[in-house]
Formats: C-alpha cells, sequence, structure tokens
C-alpha cells in the first residue's frame, strides 16, 4: 500500500497557508478612539475666564469606517454643552465649558461617542477653585459721633433705591446697635495672571446693607407683586453715590445667581437678578452685566415693627443680619464720565454679615404708603436713575 502520509501533509500545510491567508484578510469590526480620552480645566471663581471652548478628534478605524458617522451625547451635566456632535473619521467633537455659576469644587461629566455598535467616552473635568475676594467685611465700635451722624445723613438723603423709592427712613434700623459693618480690603487677595483688578469704585470705607423686600399692591388688577432680595452700598464721602444688586425671588436666600440687567429690566424685575452703581452728583451710571450674586444668610432678624412714617408707611420691618457675596460683578458706565470706563466688584459679607432689612408692604391696607406703589408701577424707567447717553 502506498504511503499517503508525504502528501497529506502537504494537502494539510498548504490548507494552513489558505486559512492564515484569509483570517489576515478578515475585516476588522468598526472602533472609535478618542483623543484624548480625558480633559481637565481648572478656574477660580473670580476669574476674567467664563465660557471656554475645547474638542477632541474622533478616528474611526476597522470596516465601513470610512463612510461611518458617528454621534456625541454627555452625562448631562448643566455646565457642558455639546456644540459639534457628529461627523467622521478625524473630525473633531467639540464642546463648551461654562464655570459662571457653580461654586467652588470638583465637577465631572462624560462624553460618549457612538458609531454602528462602537463606542468611547471622554472624561471632563472641571476644578472651580475658590478666591479670596477683593473686598471683606468687619465689625467694629462706632466712633464718637459716627452713629448719629450716619443716621442724621440718611435721614436728610432721600435718593431713592430703583423701583422702590426712598428707604432713608430706615436708617435707625441700619446703623442701630453698638457697633458697624464697613467695608475694608481684604488683605488675603492678591490678582495674578488672568484675574481681574481692583476695583476702581466701590471699595475700603464705603457701607453695604442687605434687603429682602416684598411689595403687594392688592389695588391692581391683577396684583402687582414684587420679591427681591439683594445688597445696596454707597460712599459715605458722596450721599448721591450708590450701588445695588437684585434678585428676583420669594426665597430667603440664593445661590450664585448669573446677573443681567437687561434680562432682569425685560422682565420688569420679576426674574433674574440685575444692579449698578450711580453717581447722581455727576450723572454718572454703571450697570451690572455679568457676574454672580448669592444671599446665603438671612436671619437673626430682630422684632417685627409697623414703619410708621414715609413711603413705607404701614408696612412691616425687621433688622436682620444678611450675609453673602458679589463674584465677578462687571458694571460697564453706561452714562456720565466718571472713571472707571467698568468696575468690577469682588465682595464677600458671609463673616460678618452685614446688617440689613426686611419689608412687606401690602397696599392699600395695611401699608399705606402710595410712594412704593408709585416706584412699583414705574419700575421699567425706574431702574435707572441717571438717563441712557444716545
Amino acid at each position: 500500500m502506498a504511503d499517503h502520509a508525504p502528501r497529506f501533509r502537504r494537502l494539510l500545510g498548504a490548507a494552513l497557508v489558505v486559512a492564515s491567508c484569509t483570517d489576515a484578510a478578515a475585516p476588522r469590526p468598526l472602533s472609535i478612539a478618542v483623543a484624548p480620552a480625558s480633559r481637565a480645566l481648572g478656574v477660580h471663581e473670580d476669574s476674567v475666564t467664563t465660557v471656554v471652548a475645547d474638542s477632541a478628534v474622533v478616528v474611526l478605524r476597522g470596516e465601513g469606517s470610512g463612510a461611518a458617522r458617528w454621534s456625541a451625547t454627555h452625562g448631562g451635566a448643566p455646565w457642558l454643552t455639546l456644540v459639534a456632535a457628529g461627523g467622521g473619521s478625524g473630525v473633531a467633537v467639540r464642546w463648551v465649558v461654562d464655570p459662571t455659576v457653580l461654586p467652588p469644587g470638583t465637577y465631572v461629566d462624560t462624553i460618549t461617542v457612538a458609531a454602528s455598535g462602537a463606542s468611547a467616552e471622554l472624561v471632563d473635568t472641571l476644578v472651580v477653585r475658590g478666591a479670596p475676594a477683593q473686598l471683606i467685611t468687619v465689625r467694629r465700635p462706632w466712633l464718637p459721633g459716627e452713629q448719629a451722624a450716619a443716621i442724621a445723613e440718611a435721614e436728610q438723603n432721600h435718593t431713592p433705591l430703583p423701583y422702590v423709592g426712598d428707604v432713608s427712613s430706615l436708617a435707625a434700623d441700619m446703623f442701630g446697635g453698638d457697633s458697624v459693618t464697613v467695608v475694608v480690603t481684604n488683605p488675603a487677595y492678591a490678582p495674578g495672571s488672568g484675574r481681574l483688578p481692583r476695583a476702581a469704585q466701590f471699595s475700603a470705607g464705603w457701607s453695604a446693607m442687605g434687603l429682602d423686600l416684598s411689595i403687594q399692591d392688592r389695588s391692581a388688577v391683577p396684583w402687582d407683586t414684587l420679591n427681591w432680595l439683594g445688597v445696596m452700598w454707597w460712599n459715605p464721602a458722596d450721599s448721591t453715590w450708590k450701588g445695588w444688586t437684585i434678585v428676583a425671588t420669594k426665597a430667603a436666600t440664593v445661590k450664585l445667581t448669573n446677573v443681567s440687567t437687561t434680562a432682569f429690566d425685560a422682565s420688569q424685575g420679576t426674574s433674574g437678578a440685575g444692579g449698578g452703581e450711580a453717581q447722581q452728583s455727576t450723572g454718572t451710571y454703571w450697570e451690572a452685566s455679568s457676574g454672580q450674586v448669592q444671599i446665603s444668610r438671612n436671619n437673626g432678624c430682630g422684632t417685627t415693627t409697623t414703619v410708621a412714617s414715609g413711603v413705607w408707611k404701614g408696612g412691616t420691618k425687621q433688622t436682620c443680619n444678611f450675609g453673602g457675596r458679589l463674584v465677578n460683578l462687571t458694571m460697564p458706565r453706561r452714562a456720565g464720565s466718571t472713571a472707571p470706563a467698568t468696575q468690577t466688584i469682588n465682595f464677600d459679607f458671609r463673616s460678618p454679615p452685614i446688617v440689613g432689612s426686611r419689608l412687606t408692604c401690602v397696599f392699600p391696607s395695611p401699608c399705606t404708603g402710595a410712594a412704593v406703589i408709585a416706584a412699583l408701577r414705574a419700575r421699567r424707567t425706574a431702574m435707572r436713575p441717571p438717563p441712557r447717553s444716545p
């Protein structure tokens, strides 16, 4: 019988070669790679940076990679927005990060890129670093005669607060007690690269007070209602120079809230936050266009009493402690010529808090201060004390 082993071995070898060639030619399944696979961004909460753009290149390999199209989604973090979320191989996925409403902390979201059953992930990390405010508060005893002079000056100066009119009747509440809260420069503040310069106007030596206002005009149909929470500041050396930031809210406190006076005015003071600063003696007005306000404390209130006179007559008032922050509050000049062209405020009044007033006015009864309601009805134009420049 013939020996077929050599022939068998030759056939087996040929089969293995064919199989090897066949395996080498088999198409690879589609795969996705994202470069880089992770991103990290760190910003200071008072940085000039607001929205930051970022990207990563998507590469498709394997069967059908030339014609395949990918799409991207993310985990839903409100600070991340996809702006280019689809394409082919070699096209970048693009997104923007907005840290402006975030308190200090570390935030993580995942971007997922997928095509035809294949997927890859990119981890995006945002670190918001706390930054010492340039201005803080301190408590100190009244100097001899200072308290009486402050009350007298406030009562004699009837410069109105935008929207709500004269608050001079609150002077005794604002300046009560055996000590006063004043604004001072924070020794821990050190502006550096990419950080904002010190404010040229609102500065050490100024005074500030908190405001919690609830106004309801029941003579109107429907009722006209405003609820505001905020902070007011003024220059003791110039009684016509005042600033303010107001948040439209019924809450006792608010987290960091974006400030846009344009949007606040458009809602007639019923949503968002607005603010500004006015030096009426020179007709200069700065309007808050960006930045954040936070009211983290609104408590420690004294006895509720009835306002006996003034535009708030018949309303109720309490003296309370207010804590919070103004972070990167930017105010371009809209009218007048007093420097600077744009000022920016970073003010931390969380500890010690400032004193302020909680006011409630239900008109026509028990609150009979018609001037408050007149101011409320005129609120569309009252937000800007000096006229805008053409």
